[in-house]
């Protein structure tokens, strides 16, 4: 076999690797606060809904760019400006595809939101459905 292939045959689990541990410890720090507190259990993914809307942010000022500024001058033959011009060019308008772009972009980054808010309500639920189920024993007790 050659080196390049084991080279190539090597790095598919270097690179799940280098993926998966930083998404399972993420994965493992939600868990962890969300056992710690309520409160505790929003940090990630707040965090991760800002990081999306700067990411979507950044890609539809991106996309408004485009509008310029145009300088006209006139020059003597002596190498004088006698008349010198700046002119504004308005960025053109948004098309759907470039608003659709934008859509798509927050809709991907906001995954990460999506998994962390599932393990905090999974986690909420059942501290609620653990403290309604203490309510009834002391109930019956009483």
């Amino acid at each position: 076999m050659s080196s390049a292939f084991f080279m190539s045959f090597l790095a598919i689990p270097v690179a799940l690797f280098s993926v998966l541990l930083p998404v399972g410890l993420v994965l493992a720090l939600q868990v962890f606060l969300c056992r710690r507190g309520s409160r505790l259990g929003l940090i990630l993914p707040a965090l991760s809904l800002l990081l999306s809307l700067l990411l979507t942010l950044s890609v539809g000022i991106f996309q408004r760019m485009g509008g310029s500024t145009l300088t006209m001058q006139t020059v003597s033959e002596d190498g004088q400006v006698i008349e010198q011009v700046v002119e504004e060019l308005p960025a053109p308008p948004l098309e759907v595809g470039q608003v659709l772009a934008i859509g798509g972009v927050f809709l991907v980054t906001n995954i990460p939101t999506v998994v962390l808010m599932g393990i905090w309500f999974y986690h909420k639920n059942r501290r609620d459905w653990k403290k309604e189920l203490e309510k009834m024993d002391i109930q019956d007790l009483g």
